[in-house]
């Protein structure tokens, strides 16, 4: 009994110190590999954790398995513009159907579903069709990010660009506009389940949880990163306060065309940082994976203006952590389909990120 209770007391006292050991290791960045102007990864369900699609602003998506070896699963180059916040700029996986974000070569935004084939590896010929079309009346605050959460296909939009919302005359409060929104496409249209958002570049939902975070990339003033409960997810409607409040500070903008409407709650930045900190937010992923044991819960994200990467706590964003690695051209952050966490270099290479 003696020795059970020394045998027990030895392994307790090991977990104790190798805990603050697996929360402090140092976070690396592996390289994936390199691709032509990469902006998102994903993965769906049920693909090995070795499996990435890998979005190409040009106009493809690329799927990379293990040993390297990549396949072409859509090329649409031909029918994308170029503008440096336009391209191919999102794409997801539900079942048999790849949902992909672009803008057209007249500048407006399309979402376009396309059947893959059993493999998941190549789309069938002549299987698109158009679920969105939106018109853009500028060529910046066009990006958003397609996500598939519970059933349903949710796509982010910009306030349709130029500055303080003045493209677009005050869209993101309109709630007869798609610009500015959250949307969420139901068996009978598309929803605006969130409104008030600038230019909501990079969101996630916690895989976990289904809370939502999203990254709202700033005029001249703020940047900020909403958060928003699971439960309170859909409708009605959220205001996350665009243009008469960017981040906490309020009236930053001369004209607020008419100011805050609908009866949306109004939501405030889990947190917001000035120019000082960075300039352009890109919003990341709860990691939910098990090769960083110690960042389980944490909320990674970065700054493509500052190159830095941090992390805290998930939902408070509290106990913010800059980690010892930066990616130039930080564009997007992505999951594996176990809850692995990459980063997205502009630049070309994509890197997983580990801790040995």
């Amino acid at each position: 009994m003696r020795m059970r209770r020394t045998v027990t007391g030895v392994l307790v006292a090991m977990l104790v110190l190798a805990l603050p050991a697996l929360a402090g290791a140092a976070i690396k960045k592996r390289l994936v590999g390199n691709f032509d102007a990469p902006i998102q990864v994903f993965a769906p369900a049920g693909v090995p954790g070795s499996t990435l699609y890998v979005v190409e602003k040009g106009g493809k998506v690329i799927r990379r398995e293990k040993g390297g070896h990549r396949t072409v699963v859509l090329d649409i180059h031909g029918h994308v513009s170029g503008g440096n916040e336009q391209g191919l700029l999102s794409g997801v996986i539900a079942g048999r159907s790849l949902f992909v974000y672009f803008t057209n070569r007249h500048g407006d935004s399309r979402v376009v579903r396309y059947r893959l084939n059993r493999g998941l590896g190549h789309v069938v010929t002549g299987s698109q069709k158009t679920v969105l079309r939106q018109s853009q009346p500028a060529d910046n605050h066009n990006g958003g990010t397609l996500q598939f959460h519970q059933r349903h296909l949710y796509l982010s939009l910009g306030d349709g660009g130029g500055g303080c919302n003045d493209a677009a005359p005050g869209s993101a409060q309109d709630l007869g506009s798609k610009l500015g929104k959250l949307l969420r496409r139901d068996s009978d249209g598309w929803k605006i389940v969130g409104y008030g958002l600038r230019n909501p570049w990079r969101w996630s939902f916690d895989r976990t949880t289904g809370d939502l975070y999203i990254g709202d990339v700033g005029q001249d003033t703020r940047e900020e990163v909403d958060f928003l409960p699971a439960a309170k997810v859909g409708l009605p409607a959220e205001n996350y306060g665009w243009n008469v409040h960017e981040g906490t500070v309020s009236h930053t903008c001369v004209d607020e065309y008419g100011g805050i409407k609908g009866s949306g709650e109004l939501i405030a930045p889990a947190w917001d940082y000035g120019r000082s900190v960075g300039s352009t937010v890109i919003g990341g992923y709860v990691y939910r994976g098990s090769a960083m044991p110690g960042q389980r819960g944490r909320y990674f994200f970065g700054d493509i203006g500052a190159g830095w990467i941090r992390t805290a706590d998930a939902r408070t964003l509290k106990n913010r952590k800059t980690l010892g690695i930066s990616v130039g051209s930080l564009y997007s952050f992505g999951e594996n389909s176990r809850g692995e966490l990459y980063a997205v270099s502009g630049d070309g290479p994509v890197y997983r990120l580990i801790t040995n």
